[in-house]
C-alpha cells in the first residue's frame, strides 16, 4: 500500500532524460485522495486504491493544464488550457518508485519519492 504523506514526483521525458525541476510535482496522498501541483501551474486531483489481488495501488487523476501549457511529451494545451485523465499503478514497496503512465497518448515514466508524513 502507499503510505499517506507528501511525495515528490518527477517526469522522465520520452527520450529518457530526467526532468528534475522542470517536470516536478509536489503530491499529497491522504486516505485514498491525491492532490498535487507543479511549478508551472498544472494541478491534478484524484484518488488511489489498493488492489490486494494484484498487489498494486491503482491511481486515477485528472490533470488541469494551464492555458498554453506544454508537457514533456510535447503536448501543448491551447489558449483555454486542457484537462487530461491519467491512470497508472505503483507497487510502493520502496521510498522511491518508478512507474509508467500514459499522458495524452504518450508513455511517460514517473519517479515517486516519499518526502515525509503529513502534519497532524
Amino acid at each position: 500500500m502507499i503510505d499517506d504523506g507528501i511525495y515528490g514526483l518527477d517526469y522522465i521525458a520520452p527520450n529518457g532524460d530526467m526532468c528534475d525541476g522542470i517536470g516536478s510535482l509536489l503530491v499529497v496522498l491522504r486516505e485514498g485522495k491525491i492532490l498535487g501541483s507543479d511549478n508551472l501551474g498544472g494541478v491534478f486531483s484524484g484518488n488511489y486504491e489498493f488492489s490486494l489481488e494484484e498487489a498494486l495501488n491503482k491511481i486515477y487523476v485528472r490533470m488541469r493544464i494551464p492555458p498554453r501549457g506544454e508537457l514533456v511529451t510535447g503536448y501543448a494545451a491551447g489558449p483555454e488550457g486542457a484537462i487530461l485523465d491519467i491512470v497508472g499503478a505503483v507497487t510502493r514497496t520502496e521510498a522511491v518508485t518508478v512507474t509508467r503512465v500514459e499522458v495524452a497518448g504518450e508513455p511517460i515514466d514517473v519517479r515517486l519519492t516519499y518526502i515525509g508524513p503529513l502534519p497532524n
